[in-house]
Order: structure tokens, then sequence, then C-alpha cells
């Protein structure tokens, strides 16, 4: 059977974008199938497709070692997220439904923070850190990672917000209803996928940080599990199975996250793909 251009050209992309997703899980694989296997497994020539013999030691030991990390982790995640949920959809409303006056400057402003790496920022935030007593705490943490998901997440919200039928607003405040009032009774339900897509990268990116969390704590009861898993290569050395179950442990927070809402983050995806 001749097969058309086009199916041809398919065959081809196709085949391309399965080798390149082969290649990328690859890493993926191999933390999974080390978390589970002991040093002298790891080291065998040629390397095991599939653990020997599956041990849970790396797991437990991990856990149980950096399991005040992960609880820092958690704490400011979910901090940074209800600081993130307090005023992005507000500052996003504000922008995509009223006429500001300086609104294109504001997000250009937002814009621009993006741009600059946090490595450069760290030791500015650090400095001002230690005049105020926030170093060393978990609202300084807090914040810091803040400074990032909020203008990320108002940007990204912007246009959700400015996909929702102006006709709708319009209604509402015929009715009485009050800027607050229909931000809650009519934006928010339309947006809210564009909500729950904010509200996942605010949560991400605080518990993927490293930099400001190395920069601005020092004492193990604050760093998270980024910091936990670093330091822990300096306590115990390169034991490589007890690394990847960390990491394992580490990245399976953040995978659930996206697999549970992943169907919010393709709705938020297209929610604001057309202006209404």
């Amino acid at each position: 059977m001749k097969l058309t251009r086009e199916k041809r050209s398919e065959l081809l992309w196709g085949t391309i974008g399965f080798l390149l997703t082969a290649i990328l899980l690859i890493p993926v694989y191999l933390i999974i199938t080390y978390s589970f296997e002991t040093l002298q497994d790891m080291y065998h020539m040629p390397p095991y497709l599939f653990p020997p013999q599956i041990t849970f030691e790396p797991i437990v030991q991990v856990f149980t070692d950096l399991r005040p990390y992960l609880m820092n982790s958690f704490i400011n995640a979910v901090g940074c997220l209800l600081i993130t949920l307090l005023t992005a959809p507000f500052a996003a409303y504000a922008l995509a439904i009223f006429e500001l006056k300086y609104e294109k400057e504001i997000i250009f402003s937002l814009t621009l923070s993006q741009m600059f790496p946090v490595v450069m920022l760290a030791i500015p935030i650090f400095l001002m850190y230690s005049n105020v007593g926030f170093t060393n705490t978990y609202l300084g943490l807090i914040l810091a990672n803040a400074t990032y998901t909020i203008p990320f997440c108002t940007i990204v919200l912007t246009s959700y917000m400015r996909s929702v039928p102006f006709e709708l607003i319009e209604a509402a405040y015929m009715d009485g209803a009050s800027p607050l009032v229909t931000f809650f009774r009519v934006v928010a339900p339309v947006a809210k996928s564009g909500i729950a897509t904010i509200s996942i990268f605010g949560f991400l990116f605080p518990w993927a940080d490293f930099i400001y969390a190395l920069v601005i704590t020092t004492q193990n009861s604050i760093q998270p599990m980024s910091v936990g898993l670093y330091k822990y290569i300096e306590r115990y050395g390169l034991q490589w199975n007890n690394l990847m179950a960390g990491g394992l442990i580490f990245s399976l927070p953040a995978l659930i996250i996206v697999i549970l809402t992943g169907r919010f983050i393709i709705g938020g995806l297209t929610a604001g793909a057309v202006k209404q």
C-alpha cells in the first residue's frame, strides 16, 4: 500500500515525537528504578533495566531523614499559593475589566519583573531581610517566592479575565452588584480554569525553589526539601540510590497535582485563547 505524502509526513513527525519523548523519559525511568535498587545493583555492568531485587530501604531512609524538610516545602508552597490567590486574581480583574490610566505601564512592569533572574535578586532580598529580621522565617521565604508568582500569575490570568463576556459584567452592574460582588459571582466562575491554572503555578514555583531557600534560610528547621537534598549529599556523600529516592519523593507531590488538575490546565489554556 502506497503512502500519500501527508501520511508519510505524519508518520515521520510521529516517529520523531516518539523518540524525543522516549529520550526525555529516560532520566525519569532511571530515577524510579534506582530508587528501589541497592548500590551494588546500581553499579552492576551491564546495568539492569529493572531492579533484580526491589528494596524500599532508600525510600524509607530518605523519607525519615528529610521529612522535616518536606514539611517545610509544603508550608512554603501553600503559603505562597495563598498569598498569590489573594492578590493575583484581583489584580488581573482590575487590569482586564477596568480602564486604568496606566494599564500598559503596569503590565510592562509586571512583565519586566519576570526578566530578572532569581540569582540576581537573592542577595538584595537577603540584605533587606537582614535589616528587618525576615531571614530564617517562613514568612520571609514565602514573600520572596511571591515576588515571582504574583506578577507571573497576574499576567497569565489577565488574558483569562479578558475572555469573560463584558455583557455579563454589565448586566451585574445594572442589577446593582458592586465590583467585588461581580468578581465573585460572575468573573471568577467563568475564569475558574484560569484561576486553577495559576494555582498550580503558584504552588509548583515555590515548591521547586532552591536559590531563595539557600540564601535566605540557614537553619535546618526552616529550609525546604530542595536544600535538604543538597545538604543530604554533603552529609552522606553520593549515595546515588538514596539521592534518587529523595528526588522521587520530592517530585511526587508536584506530579500528583499536575495529574489531578490536568483538565483544568487544558481548559485554562483554551479559555483565554479567544477574546469574546
